[in-house]
């Protein structure tokens, strides 16, 4: 094995190793009483299913809703060599809230045709006191992986989070985390190259802040396997923002292709570009 492969793989074991709780792999911190209400999935429509790269969308908030979360669902023949490379909440004065979502090709660019659709979790503003959106950074470097971590200041709590990749154009560099963690607190992120590539690049992590509302991040550990889903442990709750995360298998580093929510808002659903070989971890922010 590539010994950066190696390290990243055993990296993202330890990432499982912290987040899995009893003997079936459920990820779960629990939280308080009271739930986001409100909750609504927008859609982006997918793009034409062709061979162009990148591809974008943006699912917006209807006016006086806040984005908690989304995420992105690639579709066609070339869907499972398509990576992520932005899961990005974005809100502020003058603009409408909403969820940006991009992917690319691999290096060098694929024969196969794919589309890609947006998603966006949006919550009526009163539901969300406090509500801001911390955005972090890793910093730039031609590193093969980076990862970082943004959190919430004081009492508050993560109920969504992102990721994005600045730099690393034209597929070279793909997502492999984005996730909420911790006693919700923290949104971490990470990143890594296709392969060789010299060009500088960061990662970001974006926590998506409010006053404690109730939600907890639970999910499951999956291996031998480049997708899964995974739904809210209680019928009653749904889903306020989705997580995964991945790392290198036999062929090299795998990446995440699509992560999104149902339109229920009920579980998730991740797809990767490969299996990796110590796992996926899928999750759910639930209330």
């Amino acid at each position: 094995m590539n010994t950066n492969h190696r390290r990243t793989g055993l990296r993202l074991a330890a990432v499982l190793a912290t987040l899995t709780v009893g003997a079936a792999g459920q990820l779960a911190v629990a939280g308080p009483a009271a739930a986001v209400s409100g909750l609504i999935r927008t859609t982006h429509v997918a793009t034409a299913t062709d061979s162009q790269s990148p591809k974008f969308r943006a699912a917006e908030c209807p006016n006086g809703m806040r984005v908690i979360g989304g995420g992105a669902r690639v579709s066609g023949p070339a869907a499972n060599s398509i990576r992520l490379s932005a899961l990005q909440p974005v809100s502020g004065p003058g603009q409408t809230d909403r969820y940006e979502v991009w992917a690319d090709e691999p290096p060098g660019g694929i024969s196969g045709n794919w589309a890609l659709e947006g998603y966006a979790i949006c919550a009526p503003a009163a539901s969300v006191p406090g509500y801001t959106i911390v955005a972090q950074g890793s910093g730039y470097s031609s590193a093969a992986t980076r990862s970082t971590a943004a959190g919430c200041s004081g009492s508050q709590r993560v109920i969504g989070s992102g990721a994005s990749i600045a730099g690393g154009g034209f597929g070279n560099v793909g997502l492999q985390m984005s996730r909420a963690s911790g006693p919700l607190d923290i949104a971490r992120a990470a990143a890594a190259e296709a392969g060789a590539y010299s060009g500088n690049w960061q990662v970001t992590a974006y926590a998506i802040c409010a006053d404690p509302v109730g939600a907890q991040a639970e999910g499951t550990v999956r291996t031998g396997v480049a997708s899964a889903s995974y739904s809210c442990a209680s019928s009653t709750e749904q889903v306020h923002s989705v997580g995964g995360a991945t790392g290198p298998g036999a062929a090299g580093q795998t990446f995440l292709s699509s992560l999104y929510p149902d339109a229920g808002l009920t579980s998730v659903r991740l797809s990767l570009t490969g299996v990796p070989t110590d796992g996926l971890a899928i999750q759910a922010v639930c209330a």
